[in-house]
């Protein structure tokens, strides 16, 4: 199951961490509320203070500004893009040695694209973006491979699609409780796939490989 993390501040702002996330700050972190997000993603909820600015930044010089607010930012490294999800306040991102700058309102995301190296605002499901704090995982028209993704990290599988018409398959739904397998057996239903599940298996040097699933078309 998901391997998420609820962290309290120094200041009393609370940080959630999702699967394979990291984060660092200094000592001196009550005198700049400055967070280093090195990897994956992080929900924030900023303790006000009107005099202490509160900023996250990512490995690639993003920077999500903030003195009291809620907001989620997603930086996996293996994603083309950066996103910074409002949920409520104000938040201002910009980038590192450029003095321009993009401001939200709540239920607004900036998406940093990696490859280009501009940002784009546009208007955010917040419940997709950020139920996976409290647990849940939240389609709306998903494409089956970003399903993949989530469901890896969620469960800390390894997710493999075979065919190009199965990346083509979308789903809404919300999942809770429910198990990989049951989640895998619902998805199933609802279009023409197969998922095979192959368990860890202990390897020469006494490791075990990570569970696996091949998800391919019926």
């Amino acid at each position: 199951m998901n391997d998420k993390l609820a962290v309290m501040l120094p200041d009393s702002s609370e940080v959630w961490l999702n699967a394979a996330s990291q984060i660092r700050y200094h000592k001196s972190f009550l005198n700049n509320r400055e967070i280093f997000l090195e990897k994956g993603e992080a929900f924030f909820k900023v303790k006000s203070d009107k005099d202490h600015r509160f900023d996250v930044q990512t490995s690639d010089g993003i920077t999500v500004s903030a003195y009291g607010t809620e907001f989620n930012v997603q930086a996996y490294a293996e994603e083309p893009d950066i996103k910074a999800t409002l949920a409520e306040g104000h938040i201002q991102i910009g980038q590192i040695n450029q003095s321009a700058s993009q401001e939200l309102i709540p239920g607004e995301q900036v998406v940093y694209s990696r490859h280009t190296q501009q940002m784009q605002v546009r208007k955010a499901n917040l419940l997709v973006e950020t139920a996976w704090k409290d647990g849940k995982l939240v389609f709306r028209r998903t494409p089956m491979e970003e399903i993949a993704k989530q469901l890896s990290r969620h469960f800390n599988v390894n997710i493999q699609l075979q065919g190009k018409e199965i990346f083509d398959y979308t789903y809404s739904a919300t999942f809770t409780t429910e198990t990989l397998a049951e989640i895998l057996a619902l998805l199933e239903k609802t279009a023409p796939i197969r998922c095979e599940i192959i368990e860890r298996q202990q390897q020469s040097d006494l490791a075990f490989t990570r569970k696996k699933v091949i998800i391919r078309k019926r």
